[in-house]
């Protein structure tokens, strides 16, 4: 029998889940395959909405450059009620806020449309880079795990062209491979939930309107009871999702014209003509939850579900791809801290109990969203309630889900605010994030919030003194002062390259974590994911280390 081949991370998925996934892997310096059971990718339609919270992590990552470039900002959402002909009891108009809530802390306080085919062409590129190409036609037919062995994962990859096996062994094995996810179903896991008789068809086409909302988001209510979603996309394209009428029909029966028959009602009196159509589709509103994210309920997960493998909903808001994303940016840093020794293999298991909440959430505003009779204000109201959990800004991972007043006052779970510094060394201006950047591997950054340094740097220096023989090449520090004069900077015995001076938008960075001069310094932990692990005084971080981090460990393994 021919040698085993072994990879640290065996992928099954190839769409933008599975792809982001495998960068991150690469980045991470772990070997990894992917593989899908399609013959070729899909070259249209399905997810095209990448929201703030998930620009921020490709940017992050380096993974969004193209993105960028090609796919259509939209900064607005609107909803529309269309009055049917001779209506003098009801109200036309429009109602309409921001995409993205003026509260948070961000630059991208926009919505990208953007193809999802385009989305992996752009992961598939950087792969490529990196000599990795997604492996087709080809799926895990079965697998075991034998935890004697140090790739405990023994997989069946099964070629469904010619069906070919060979056998491989990997650390970690990642179902990535959406809603009928084989990997959920060899595990066992059921996928809680319920589907719908409502069908809804969408389609991506080049159009000729004269309706006058085409760069917003736009909810119609049509004047007959018809409800239709058109937003625009790259290369002048737009996409309509429309609500079909009810019938016995099965949804995949259900012709193009009827699709485009009620599009255009949606939007009459409007006329809408579809010049040449891409893609289109009719699909079923239904909204499902894996009950379990990992194979094992020990603290050393080895099997993970992501994206739509653990979680579905309808495209009403576009969460799915979003969602995935979050999973997977989760995940990783874990992963890779556990196979360098640095962390705890315990740490594996908080991708379930973190990541599960934030899907059954997602799931609650779907069914509220989805269902809804599009109505104008309740629909808005909706909309305008869950706008910072749907734009990914206040997700957290502390004791509750996060909602708008996360977004003034950050706490232990929540997602770290992105707020501008000036760079003492260097006199530029800089967002953190940007002075973050993950290249290579991950770590956390230690914030220490030391107020104005004439006052408070005898302190700041006491508490760090503690950590000069540290030495944790895992843990960024930098000093965040208020002061401003050149003579007390410059003749601060602190480290001068690791200073930042809080002075844009009245201190943002200590007005948002409400530190005075009196507490400082104050320190907070931000994770590689960019949550925040811990606020508290510095002679605190290292119990909260403790928990998932082995000290003994000074750096990477890698």
């Amino acid at each position: 029998m021919s040698e085993l081949s072994q990879v640290d991370i065996l992928i099954v998925g190839g769409g933008p889940v599975g792809l982001f996934a495998a960068n991150l892997a690469v980045k991470s310096g772990l070997s990894v395959r992917i593989v899908d059971i399609e013959a070729e990718p899909q070259h249209w339609g399905r997810g095209d909405w990448l929201h703030g919270r998930t620009l921020e992590i490709l940017d992050y990552t380096a993974l969004n450059t193209d993105l960028l470039s090609t796919g259509i900002r939209v900064e607005t959402l609107a909803v529309h009620n269309q009055l049917p002909p001779r209506n003098h009891t009801a109200t036309a108009g429009r109602s309409s806020m921001d995409f993205v809530p003026e509260a948070v802390v961000t630059k991208y306080k926009h919505l990208l449309c953007v193809g999802q085919h385009i989305t992996e062409s752009n992961f598939q590129h950087t792969l490529s880079e990196n000599g990795i190409q997604v492996e087709r036609p080809l799926t895990v037919s079965q697998f075991t795990r034998q935890d004697e062995e140090e790739y405990p994962i023994l997989a069946t990859v099964e070629n469904k062209k010619n069906h070919a096996t060979e056998m491989v062994r990997a650390k970690y094995l990642l179902g990535c491979d959406g809603a009928h996810s084989s990997i959920r179903r060899q595990l066992g896991i059921e996928y809680e939930g319920q589907g719908s008789k409502r069908n809804c068809g969408v389609l991506d086409a080049l159009v000729q309107t004269n309706f006058p909302d085409r760069k917003s988001i736009s909810f119609v209510r049509g004047p007959f009871g018809s409800h239709a979603c058109l937003f625009p996309r790259e290369n002048n394209l737009t996409r309509v999702m429309v609500e079909l009428p009810s019938d016995d029909r099965d949804r995949n029966q259900i012709p193009l014209e009827i699709v485009q028959s009620e599009a255009r009602r949606a939007l009459l009196p409007h006329r809408v003509e579809f010049l040449a159509v891409m893609w289109w589709t009719v699909y079923s509103v239904g909204q499902h939850v894996a009950n379990r994210y990992t194979d094992k309920d020990s603290d050393m997960p080895r099997v993970f579900l992501c994206g739509d493998a653990c979680h579905s909903q309808s495209p009403t808001l576009g969460q799915g791809l979003n969602t995935g994303v979050g999973d997977v940016f989760n995940l990783m840093w874990k992963i890779a801290m556990v196979n360098a020794g640095l962390a705890k293999p315990s740490l594996l298991s908080t991708y379930e109990t973190e990541r599960r909440p934030v899907a059954k959430h997602v799931i609650a505003i779907d069914q509220f969203v989805a269902g809804n009779d599009l109505k104008d204000e309740p629909l808005m109201s909706l909309i305008r309630e869950n706008q910072a959990f749907t734009t990914g800004f206040a997700i957290s991972y502390g004791t509750g889900l996060g909602h708008t007043e996360n977004l003034t006052m950050p706490k232990p779970g929540d997602r770290a605010p992105d707020f501008k510094v000036v760079v003492h060394s260097t006199g530029k201006k800089t967002r953190l994030y940007d002075l973050w950047h993950t290249k290579s591997s991950w770590c956390f950054h230690l914030l220490i919030l030391a107020g104005d340094l004439s006052h408070t740097e005898a302190r700041v220096a006491d508490a760090l003194e503690a950590f000069k023989e540290k030495d944790w090449s895992w843990l960024q520090v930098h000093i965040i002062t208020t002061t401003t004069q050149r003579g007390v900077l410059e003749s601060s015995a602190l480290e001068q390259q690791a200073l930042l001076i809080d002075k844009i938008n009245q201190a943002q960075c200590h007005h948002g974590y409400n530190v005075k001069d009196g507490d400082a310094p104050v320190a907070v932990v931000v994770r590689p994911d960019l949550h925040i692990g811990h606020i508290g005084t510095l002679s605190s971080m290292e119990s909260y280390f403790a928990n998932f981090i082995n000290l003994g460990h000074k750096g990477w393994n890698v």
